[in-house]
């Protein structure tokens, strides 16, 4: 009898899933499974060691080292060669945070506002939301040194705010949280819509 799968930890959700080399016709399709993706969001995003990567991902050394041959391996393929790369994004839970006036109120969407929601989206709906006080507002530093740690710590994917200078985009995308840019989200619900 064989071993029981151990669960592995996968917290990046791809912002794009498909890169088509621009051919008159590419040789096929590969894809990229989610160990891959977040062994490559670790290791070659973020320069994570090996050892810290494979505890974050819950698995062993000797398993990262596969998974990481294999997504390069097939990265290497694709550009050499002319595939079209596919990412399959088993993800189906995921956090997004914005910035809000109040409880609710999803109206303004400017990063100076007092509350943060953290909505945790599964299956394409809203499991719950959770509202904490802005980073932004209780330190007297620039939003791209407090936000994107604290957003971290929150297990967040994508920050949705009406506009995000640079130097906070680059920030959250060096965390590996994504930007969606909006005003206003009404009804909530809506959500959902941004990224399905």
């Amino acid at each position: 009898m064989g071993r029981n799968k151990i669960q592995r930890n996968c917290c990046f959700k791809p912002h794009c899933r498909k890169f088509t080399p621009i051919v008159e016709k590419y040789v096929g399709t590969m894809e990229i499974n989610s160990d891959e993706m977040e062994a490559i969001f670790l290791m070659d995003y973020q320069g994570q060691y090996q050892e810290d990567a494979a505890k974050q991902m819950n698995v062993s050394r000797p398993t990262l080292s596969r998974i990481i041959k294999s997504a390069r391996k097939k990265i290497s393929t694709a550009i050499i060669l002319g595939y079209e790369l596919h990412i399959v994004d088993n993800k189906d839970k995921f956090v997004v945070a914005l910035s809000t006036n109040k409880e609710g109120d999803f109206s303004n969407l400017s990063n100076k506002n007092p509350l943060i929601a953290l909505i945790h989206i599964k299956n394409k709906k809203i499991i719950g939301i959770n509202y904490i006080s802005n980073p932004i507002l209780q330190e007297e530093i620039k939003p791209s040194q407090v936000l994107p740690e604290f957003l971290k710590k929150y297990h967040v994917n994508y920050w949705i705010s009406e506009q995000i200078g640079e130097g906070l985009k680059n920030s959250l995308l060096a965390k590996g949280i994504f930007i969606k840019e909006c005003s206003s989200i009404s009804p909530i619900d809506d959500i959902t819509k941004l990224f399905y």
